[in-house]
């Protein structure tokens, strides 16, 4: 339960800090969003799970990583196409942000795609190191 959480957390904080640099940049659509998108499933598959210097391999962070990349693209363009259009004005904006652009949905996915990565990714709560089998003496 506490993976989860830390997943979703961390996540949320990613994708709010991208979304808020989307808002810092005008709200951008299309191929701009969707690699903003990719960056941040990017981010979130590196930092999200276990630590990259504690991988087995260095292919498992990449992995995660390419992944990420491909899953946050999937989820904006399904976020962008199936979100209702409903819009959200904001205060200090001459424009109102739509519930299916990029700036709303980056906290969402990556708060999703963390908690993904995390839970599978994270390992035990409270690691135990297995017990040591003893061999029967056959020596005679």
């Amino acid at each position: 339960m506490g993976r989860a959480l830390l997943g979703l957390v961390k996540g949320f904080l990613i994708g709010g800090g991208i979304g808020f640099a989307l808002l810092k940049l005008g709200n951008p659509q299309g191929i701009l969003a969707f690699l903003f998108c990719a960056l941040l499933g990017a981010v979130v598959g590196l930092i999200c799970g276990q630590a990259p210097w504690r991988a087995a391999t260095l292919w498992t962070p990449i992995l995660k990583m390419v992944f990420g990349a491909a899953i946050g693209a999937g989820l904006y363009a399904v976020g962008h196409r199936f979100m209702p259009g409903m819009s959200i004005s904001v205060d200090g904006l001459a424009s109102k942000l739509s519930l299916q652009s990029a700036t709303v949905l980056a906290p969402i996915i990556g708060a999703l795609y963390g908690l993904f990565v995390e839970f599978d990714d994270g390992g035990a709560d409270s690691p135990s190191a297995p017990a040591k089998k003893s061999l029967p003496d056959i020596s005679a």
